[in-house]
């Protein structure tokens, strides 16, 4: 099993819905995909949410929260992570708001 971690960060957005966070959290995704989604929030030198997708796929979930993010407008506010096959000891950094942040790449399964 491996997590795909979605955190946003809303002080980086101009206007701000928890609506969004509903959003994220429906995927439209073909079932089995997604086995459960958690949403914790907290305050670390500012408000954030984290979106953590349970997925034995992430390869293919990936592709589908990305374009969320997009079609939300929150890819300007967001990090997203993916466990690796340590756990968060070997994760991968998908996306990051600064663009300057190097990212990696999922591999197929």
């Amino acid at each position: 099993m491996h997590f795909l971690n979605v955190q946003v960060q809303p002080n980086l957005l101009a206007a701000f819905s928890e609506d969004v966070i509903n959003q994220l959290c429906k995927l439209n995704v073909p079932c089995g995909f997604v086995n459960n989604v958690d949403v914790v929030r907290g305050n670390d030198d500012g408000p954030y949410i984290n979106v953590t997708f349970s997925t034995s796929s992430p390869s293919l979930l990936w592709p589908s929260v990305r374009e969320k993010l997009v079609q939300l407008g929150l890819q300007s506010a967001a990090i997203a992570t993916c466990t690796g096959s340590q756990g968060w000891d070997d994760y991968l950094l998908l996306h990051h708001f600064n663009r300057e942040v190097p990212t990696d790449r999922l591999s197929a399964p």
